[in-house]
């Protein structure tokens, strides 16, 4: 009886988690309620223009600065390291890195809600078993690429450009024939 009342219990977390992450957005644990960027803001496509720079710290300690990528396609997933729904995703991107790598392309997760900290991406990294560098959004990135909604994904060619954008669950064979189009 107990164990049912946890995987009922586990269910609604994930249902809530779906709804509040998916349809509305960017969650606020500080203010207990949702926050999104201004409407204009959120109507502006970057598909088609230069990517903004940015410069994050790794959980690894390492630094990814998108400027230092030129000649590579950079696969820029915004997440959170609380999403139970991001797992998958991130999964597929642990396997895109391994395949892409050696043709040039680099994957960074960023975790852009204010509820994030590096326990959150830690226990991320480690229950979903991804293998991709993870971030805290210390640059500003949620609002220079529009990330209001958790599973955004951009994809950045060579050149800097931003030549994908998917709001939402993004399948590895997604991932393969949007990198195969542009590799």
């Amino acid at each position: 009886m107990k164990v049912n009342k946890l995987i009922i219990f586990g269910l609604i977390l994930v249902s809530l988690s779906l709804v509040l992450g998916i349809k509305a957005g960017y969650i606020s644990f500080d203010q207990k309620e949702t926050q999104t960027l201004p409407e204009t803001t959120t109507k502006q496509s970057l598909v088609g223009q230069q990517a903004p720079d940015f410069r994050l710290t790794t959980l690894d300690n390492q630094e990814f600065k998108l400027g230092d990528k030129k000649g590579k396609t950079v696969i820029l997933f915004g997440m959170a390291g609380w999403c139970g729904t991001c797992i998958p995703e991130g999964r597929n991107l642990t396997k895109i890195r391994r395949e892409y790598s050696d043709k040039g392309v680099e994957v960074i997760g960023v975790a852009f809600t204010k509820g994030d900290n590096e326990d959150f991406l830690k226990e991320f990294r480690e229950l979903g078993t991804v293998n991709i560098p993870l971030a805290l959004d210390t640059d500003n990135v949620a609002s220079k690429y529009q990330l209001v909604r958790l599973e955004t994904t951009y994809i950045i060619s060579t050149n800097g450009v931003v030549v994908y954008k998917d709001e939402g669950y993004t399948g590895y064979e997604d991932y393969k024939r949007e990198l195969d189009k542009i590799i």
